[in-house]
């Protein structure tokens, strides 16, 4: 007498009965109504002009430029330093051969 038995997940420990998978197939999903394609968005997106990036970014680059300037008395928007506390030293941009 040949006993066959087959191993089988016991019910508590599916989640979602809707997401088992047909035996033998890893690609086929046993919804009906799976959705196969991303919905996009139609609406028409309204891009911001250049003059209205600029006044954006305005405030928080001045913001970032004088934080800089308190850190490292240096002043990066004219290349000059500053009184305080580094001292900076300008390098020769020639490399001596």
């Amino acid at each position: 007498m040949l006993v066959t038995t087959r191993e089988s997940t016991p019910c508590s420990l599916i989640r979602d009965p809707d997401a088992i998978k047909i035996p033998g197939s890893s690609t086929k999903s046993t919804r009906p109504t799976e959705v196969k394609y991303r919905v996009q968005d139609t609406s028409p997106r309204q891009i911001p002009s250049t003059s209205e990036m600029e006044e954006f970014f305005t405030g928080p680059e001045k913001q970032q430029q004088q934080l800089f300037i308190e850190k490292y008395n240096f002043d990066p928007m004219n290349d000059k330093p500053l009184p305080g506390r580094y001292e900076w030293v300008k390098l020769d941009d020639t490399k001596k051969s």
